[in-house]
């Protein structure tokens, strides 16, 4: 099962938004997967178009985890929203750009409930 939630409900605009990612197995044995910035990816949307994929970043490989039943795994993946290019990672979010956005956490198979934040002017 996978979860995602915002470190906080606004961000000002010098904030960085972070997005806490949480997995849980409901496997009755424990189980092992790649589990990291290179296994995850978090989207964040706005009316519908994507402005970040944290992909686009190249992050490191993720490391194989161990998961026992109902104990979540934490990851922490944070938005520099001024990024440059040409990493790709800077996304389509226009200088000084406000207003509500939404994310949402993907790895192989699952993907998390979408989550609203607010990026305030």
């Amino acid at each position: 099962m996978l979860s995602l939630f915002t470190g906080q409900a606004s961000y000002s605009q010098d904030a960085r938004p972070e997005f806490n990612v949480y997995a849980v197995s409901t496997a009755a044995s424990q189980c092992q997967m790649a589990y990291g910035a290179g296994s995850v990816r978090v989207i964040v949307t706005r009316n519908g178009q994507v402005v970040w994929d944290s992909a686009g970043c190249k992050p490191p490989g993720a490391k194989t985890v161990t998961f026992q039943r109902g104990v979540p795994q934490l990851l922490t993946i944070s938005w520099n929203r001024r990024a440059t290019s040409p990493s790709g990672c800077a996304g389509s979010l226009p200088a000084g750009a406000w207003g509500t956005f939404q994310a949402v956490a993907m790895i192989t198979g699952q993907t998390s409930p979408v989550r609203a934040f607010t990026l305030l002017r």
